[in-house]
């Protein structure tokens, strides 16, 4: 614990007591979980991503694809799975939900 507040410290960071978390396995912080094991997404964060109605347009997309790139790290070739739907938001493409899309949704 000493050699966390050290390092707190060191970089002159403050923290509040109230909101600090001390000897806990697990912590949520930010949409993640994270534990001896390591970081992981937080199940009742991502459920947004999984529950996200199929968008209608360009601003819906937009929408979803910057709360899903926020858990880009966790999804392997996820700017190769997104391509379909980054494609539909450059200059000039028609609105053209495929199947692609949907796969890629």
């Amino acid at each position: 614990l000493r050699e966390v507040f050290r390092r707190l410290r060191e970089v002159g960071l403050k923290v509040k007591p109230e909101k600090c978390r001390l000897m806990k396995r697990r912590v949520a912080y930010l949409g993640h979980i994270i534990s001896e094991k390591g970081i992981a997404t937080d199940p009742s964060k991502t459920s947004a991503v999984r529950e996200w109605p199929t968008p209608t347009c360009v601003s819906e997309l937009r929408q979803f694809l910057g709360l899903a790139s926020y858990y880009r790290k966790f999804v392997n070739g996820f700017a190769n799975v997104a391509a379909p739907l980054h494609r539909l938001l450059e200059k000039g493409a028609e609105w053209d939900w495929s199947k692609a899309c949907q796969s890629a949704f």
